[in-house]
């Protein structure tokens, strides 16, 4: 009897929901508030915990544009100072549990700047955000932070795990259907190796010296070279294969990954998973977001990290003399005023 209870009071709040008005802002913000009136008030000062998302909604196209269930809830404090007006006298009235939907029409968005550009005026973006928690101080607030981004780490981290077996069965599949000969190197890359090279491996104490083609597998589009004067850059790269990706000196895991199996002189196709790549950032407009890339590369030459970096800095020295003869050029060469009297 109570489980019946229970459903039937979830159902209706569920059409309150739907039959509830939207109210409107002074700047044409609409929203709604579903409550229950039992939560804990969130009071000025004090701190609340929200999952939400946001989606596009249009006469013909329904786009999620972002949830937090992919990433890790929220949490922020309730004050005038660091929530946009129009959000703060929203939020100031919600509770624990309550739910809240925001809907702003694209026009006004577009009126602030750019948009995607397959949102179109006429449409909304609506978002739907739930106060999950209310914590009263910022000890409390910082403890299920850490909570949230540890969550965060594990769910993110599965989620690579996921996204590189199905990157992994995908690239798989193109290398049988094309008949080419691979080698897996050890954290997931595919290796097709052209010419290995001679001499020592590329092992973590080697910088490459390596010129390289990029390409999405997906639709075969170059989107950087050096091999390709048009790209602008036709100096070999140094890859540092100790160097973690993003750090200074440091390349996407799938390149020091394949370039592993290589020497100098050695020529490859490297295959790699999005995940050993630019995963679900992508990067730019060229690379999408879990794009499983190619690379045409050599290895031109393989030093030292100490012969490398004292290379590097004896270019910065010579780019920079560059610069200060034409600035010095630049002086000469301008007129002279007369001396006024």
């Amino acid at each position: 009897m109570k489980h019946s209870f229970y459903l039937v009071t979830a159902a209706m709040v569920l059409l309150a929901s739907c039959t509830q008005p939207f109210k409107k802002t002074d700047n044409g913000i609409e929203y709604k508030i579903i409550s229950d009136g039992k939560g804990k008030q969130v009071g000025y000062g004090q701190f609340f915990e929200i999952q939400f998302d946001q989606q596009y909604k249009s006469s013909n196209k329904d786009t999620l544009l972002f949830t937090s269930k992919d990433y890790s809830n929220q949490i922020l404090a309730l004050d005038s100072v660091n929530i946009p007006p129009v959000y703060y006298n929203i939020f100031k009235q919600v509770k624990a549990g309550d739910s809240v939907v925001i809907k702003q029409l694209t026009d006004s968005i577009m009126k602030q700047g750019q948009v995607a550009p397959f949102m179109k005026k006429g449409a909304h973006i609506i978002a739907h955000y739930k106060i999950v928690n209310v914590y009263q101080t910022r000890e409390s607030a910082d403890s299920a932070y850490k909570l949230l981004m540890e969550s965060a780490r594990v769910k993110d981290s599965l989620k690579s795990v996921e996204q590189l077996v199905k990157d992994d069965k995908t690239i798989a599949d193109y290398l049988a259907q094309n008949k080419i000969q691979a080698t897996k190197a050890p954290a997931g890359t595919y290796v097709q190796i052209i010419t290995p090279g001679e001499g020592a491996a590329a092992d973590t104490s080697k910088v490459l010296k390596v010129l390289y083609s990029g390409k999405s597998m997906e639709d075969g589009q170059v989107f950087d070279s050096n091999m390709d004067p048009k790209f602008g850059h036709t100096d070999p790269l140094p890859v540092f294969m100790n160097a973690a990706p993003g750090s200074e000196y440091g390349v996407i895991k799938g390149w020091t990954d394949g370039l592993s199996l290589l020497k100098k002189g050695g020529k490859a196709n490297l295959y790699i998973p999005s995940s050993l790549a630019y995963g679900k950032q992508g990067r730019g407009e060229k690379i999408k977001p879990n794009a499983n890339l190619m690379f045409e590369v050599e290895v031109v030459d393989m030093v030292t990290e100490e012969q490398a970096k004292k290379e590097m800095a004896a270019m910065q020295q010579k780019m920079e003399a560059e610069q200060q003869r034409m600035l010095d050029s630049m002086r000469k060469s301008k007129p002279q005023l007369p001396n006024q009297k």
